[in-house]
């Protein structure tokens, strides 16, 4: 059996290390797979060695001519949207057709759900201004692969949810791997790594959703490059990729910015580090440091800010806002609640982490809370007791998403219910 993958994110790889993880399971039931991709993933799908076509935006229309000639040519027996959302907004929005096309060739349509769709009201809040509708269309669908995480391991009353297994691979490292990942940055044994991970799609966000989420875009890093110069000596940043300016202020001699490295070399990093940091709790490298058994502590911001009344509700909220959270809100005017930044997101995930136990296995602390912040991180990276507590929560939650059935039989029952034959 043959399966086309879309990933059609232009900037981001999480839907691409989604969809590889689904190939790998499915590999031992003689499963393979095509990719359609964008050129910012193409160095990682040629990488895996996987058969793929790339699709362009300057494509326009056209585009169905390649994916019309991609599936003459590889003949696969279903498609697969890794993800749902990217899939349709692409097409839609950036290529102006209309997604469904792809009904025409007659073949199952599995969508990959990562933000249990059927839960939401199929709008975005992108900002607290721009909340755009999104196509009911995967409710038509009769299978819904929602991998875990960040997707909840029991599926409950779902009509469509199939939770599977993200992956069955982590990015734990040896004490020797450790070693030498320390020793290639210089750092020695009672020093501390916090890997900052920072998307292309964060830097460089597509789409203009106004004045309001530019300034978040720019400004939030320089409250969390003040956050990050107060702790420990010992602490060192290694920053990946594409690095928001205000991050180059960070201490040099403990700041270690990388460009973008191949994969192996990404997973030695991420599994040596002593914490992760991320601003968005769907995070890709936040989610496999969870399952590597990392240190995870995600910001978020709850609260809508727009003059000085707001300010004293958050104030009176987080017990007292510092002076520098103070003149920073001061400076930025308006905020927005965000779980995904820079976009917003609050919203729309709320439904998404509503009991989910992933909340157990990371750390989340309020943006504007800088106290919480900086004597959360510095003992999350050093303090004995809270990195045990920290551990017991990922161990229960890697045992509920061990007790996951095998991949296999989870998309066995997908194509079941899509008319497929496995």
């Amino acid at each position: 059996m043959k399966l086309m993958y879309f990933a059609l994110n232009p900037v981001g790889a999480g839907e691409v290390v989604i969809a590889l993880n689904l190939v790998d399971q499915l590999a031992p039931a003689g499963i393979t797979g095509h990719f359609v991709v964008t050129p910012s993933s193409e160095t990682m799908i040629k990488e895996s060695g996987l058969p793929y076509t790339v699709v362009d935006q300057a494509m326009g229309p056209a585009v169905r001519d390649v994916i019309d000639h991609a599936v003459r040519e590889a003949r696969p027996d279903a498609l697969v949207l890794a993800d749902y959302f990217t899939y349709w907004a692409r097409l839609d929005k950036q290529h102006g057709i209309d997604p469904w096309f792809i009904e025409e060739y007659g073949l199952p349509i599995l969508p990959i759900d990562t933000w249990e769709w059927e839960s939401t009201s199929f709008r975005i809040d992108l900002t607290s201004d721009v909340a755009p509708p999104v196509s009911r269309k995967i409710l038509e669908m009769p299978a819904h692969l929602r991998p875990v995480p960040l997707g909840r391991p029991d599926a409950g009353d779902s009509r469509y949810g199939l939770p599977y297994r993200l992956a069955t691979r982590t990015d734990r490292v040896s004490d020797a791997t450790r070693r030498e990942v320390f020793d290639s940055l210089g750092l020695g044994a009672g020093d501390r790594l916090l890997l900052v991970p920072s998307s292309a799609w964060q830097q460089h966000p597509v789409g203009h959703f106004g004045e309001l989420f530019r300034k978040v875009a720019q400004q939030v890093p320089e409250l969390l490059a003040h956050y990050l110069r107060q702790l420990p000596e010992s602490t060192h940043f290694v920053l990946v990729g594409d690095v928001a300016p205000p991050m180059h202020a960070l201490p040099a001699g403990r700041t270690h910015v990388l460009p973008p490295c191949p994969p192996a070399r990404y997973s030695n990093l991420l599994g040596s580090a002593d914490a992760v940091l991320t601003l968005s709790h769907p995070a890709m490298t936040m989610v496999r440091a969870v399952l590597a058994d990392v240190p995870g502590m995600v910001l978020t911001n709850g609260f809508g800010v727009n003059g000085g009344a707001d300010v004293d509700r958050v104030d009176a909220a987080v017990g007292g806002l510092t002076p520098a959270v103070r003149d920073w809100l001061t400076g930025i005017g308006r905020l927005y609640p965000f779980r995904m930044w820079p976009m917003s997101f609050h919203t729309f995930m709320a439904p998404l982490l509503a009991d989910n136990p992933y909340l157990d296995a990371v750390s989340t602390v309020e943006l504007l809370d800088e106290r919480a912040v900086v004597s959360g991180l510095s003992d999350l990276l050093s303090d004995g007791p809270t990195r045990e507590r920290a551990a017991a929560g990922r161990a229960a939650y890697r045992r509920a998403v061990d007790a996951l059935p095998d991949t296999r039989e989870v998309f066995a029952t997908a194509a079941a219910r899509s008319g497929l034959r496995v």
